[in-house]
């Protein structure tokens, strides 16, 4: 064997062991990871279960707690007061169990897959939970019946207090009542003129509740004496309420009796002025607010007499505001007159200077010129016709607008008309370079008279002379 072949051999047993060995380790990593995984899972496994297991304790305790808790308070307050809490109780039971035979299923002989232990363990903490939940609303409602108990006799006592204090203004609610009487008309009492026998009739009811109150309370029937001594509460204090309105009246009656004087003054000057409009400008609206108005003043009580100040200011005051709603109206209507008036003479000379643009393009072309744009043409001249004779300058301004427009846009067509019939292009008329066209002309030829330059330009200046309608506001106002 010479030197070359024991290198080879050499070589070779090298790799070899190099192989190995890099299998080797790599085989040691990866079970070294399967183990710190393996130790991952099972300690987290482990946490859920402790968790789950003392979820399952604090739980048990709390519901053992539980009932001692409500089995202290059917012997104090009694099975009726406390039937409702029952349930809840039954309920936090159910939930454990469930809880306790998932618990008993993970500590049996019968192997669990990782699945399983995770899955029973977050059912455990999340029963535990549920039935915690219930728990805290038995603790809730022993809370309450306990402080019904404790609160319900001091209730009792301040509303008798009370009962007595409010009775005593009962007699000086009557005496304001009769007084009010001899200033005031009955209709105007009527609001308050039975509120001292409703509040001796609210005041009785809460005498009777707070001897129930007090009758529940020596028999243990806890909620029944606090919604008992709750309604005393709430009917003596609505006694009190009405006998307030009634000592209220008086000041909300000076109140009107004040405001009504201003706003009387004020009527008459305003009825003044309204009287002095011209007869064209009040009839109609105005007049029927005039009316209105002395009407409203007319009902008035005279100096002394009994009245209802509150109905009076209200009659007063709508009849005065109709009556400033008419004139501000025809103010608005008058200015709104007076400058479409203004710009009427403006806009129809725009309109004539239109219609005469379009009426030269049409006139001297006459064939190639389409229906759209005649029909253009045609309403131009009857909204400026109309313009003309309007008697309100508002619509006459706007059928002037109007008619400049219609007669811009005739133009308008009626040049691309004459375009396309000169290039020959067949357009949606049905015109030919070829064939004859609207009215017979035929295309190529112009008549006599003006060149297409000066048609062109006379629809250009009937347009640019348009712009005067920037001086007197936008076009598109006329479409208002």
């Amino acid at each position: 064997m010479d030197a070359g072949q024991i290198v080879g051999i050499v070589t070779g047993l090298v790799v070899v062991v190099v192989l190995v060995t890099a299998v080797a380790v790599w085989a040691a990593r990866r079970r070294n990871a399967a183990r710190a995984r393996a130790a991952e899972l099972e300690a987290e496994l482990q946490r859920l279960g402790v968790e789950a297991g003392s979820a399952l304790v604090r739980t048990d305790e709390r519901a053992r707690l539980a009932e001692d808790e409500l089995a202290f308070a059917v012997a104090e307050l009694g099975e009726r007061e406390t039937r409702e809490l029952a349930p809840t109780l039954r309920r936090a039971r159910e939930r454990l169990a469930e809880a306790f035979h998932l618990n008993q299923r993970l500590h049996d002989e019968v192997p669990d897959t990782d699945a399983e232990r995770r899955e029973w363990s977050a059912r455990i903490v999340d029963l535990c939970r549920s039935a915690g939940g219930s728990l805290d609303d038995i603790d809730r409602g022993l809370a309450g019946l306990r402080q019904t108990v404790r609160a319900t006799p001091d209730v009792v006592a301040r509303v008798d207090g009370e009962l007595a204090r409010v009775r005593e203004a009962v007699p000086a609610a009557r005496a304001d009542l009769e007084r009010l009487r001899g200033q005031y008309a009955e209709r105007a009492l009527l609001p308050v003129a039975d509120n001292p026998d409703q509040a001796e009739r609210l005041l009785e009811f809460a005498g009777r509740s707070t001897a129930a109150a007090r009758k529940r309370l020596t028999t243990q029937q806890v909620a029944e004496a606090g919604a008992a001594a709750r309604a005393a509460e709430e009917a003596v204090r609505r006694a009190e309420g009405l006998l307030r309105a009634v000592d209220d009246y008086e000041a909300e009656a000076l109140r009107a009796e004040a405001a009504l004087g201003a706003i009387v003054a004020e009527s008459r000057a305003e009825l003044a002025q309204a009287r002095a409009l011209p007869a064209n400008v009040r009839a109609g609206r105005i007049d029927g607010a005039v009316d209105a108005l002395e009407a409203a003043l007319a009902s008035l009580p005279a100096p002394g007499e009994p009245g209802d100040p509150l109905d009076a200011l209200t009659r007063v005051r709508e009849a005065n505001t109709a009556l400033d709603d008419a004139v501000a109206e025809r103010a608005e209507r008058d200015e709104r007159t007076r400058k479409a008036a203004a710009r009427l003479g403006p806009a129809l000379d725009d309109a004539e200077r239109q219609l005469t643009a379009a009426r030269s393009v049409v006139d001297d072309y006459r064939a190639p010129v389409g229906p759209d744009a005649r029909t253009r043409l045609a309403e131009a001249e009857r909204e400026v016709a109309q313009a003309r004779t309007a008697a309100d300058p508002e619509r006459a301004f706007a059928a002037a607008r109007r008619g400049a427009a219609l007669a811009a846009e005739a133009a308008t067509l009626a040049h691309r008309d004459i375009a396309r019939a000169g290039s020959g292009q067949r357009w949606d008329g049905g015109y030919n370079g070829g064939d004859r066209g609207y009215g017979g002309w035929e295309g190529g030829r112009r008549p006599a008279g003006r060149s297409g330059s000066d048609v062109f330009g006379a629809v250009l200046g009937g347009m640019v002379l348009g712009g005067i309608l920037d001086d007197i506001g936008d076009i598109g106002d006329m479409f208002d």
